[in-house]
């Protein structure tokens, strides 16, 4: 079973309704995703550089091409 699988589940025997895991998931992976971009890097990310993530996620940019990009 996938993180996103375990995730909602998870909300919905914690008693979430459909509307509630559906607005809350998608945000949860991205901070999921953030955290693997960082794990990646295998360091702390500067505040510009956790804004860069952030926005590159937003638009759809996997982890491993945000993380070709922070190593320009």
């Amino acid at each position: 079973m996938d993180a996103e699988s375990l995730i909602r589940t998870a909300l919905r025997e914690a008693g979430y309704g459909q509307d509630a895991i559906g607005s809350a998931l998608p945000r949860i992976m991205r901070i999921l995703e953030a955290e693997d971009v960082r794990l990646e890097v295998g360091r702390p990310l500067s505040r510009k550089e956790r804004d860069y993530v952030r926005v590159q996620l937003e638009i759809g940019l996997g982890v491993s091409e945000i993380v070709a990009g922070l190593k320009r």
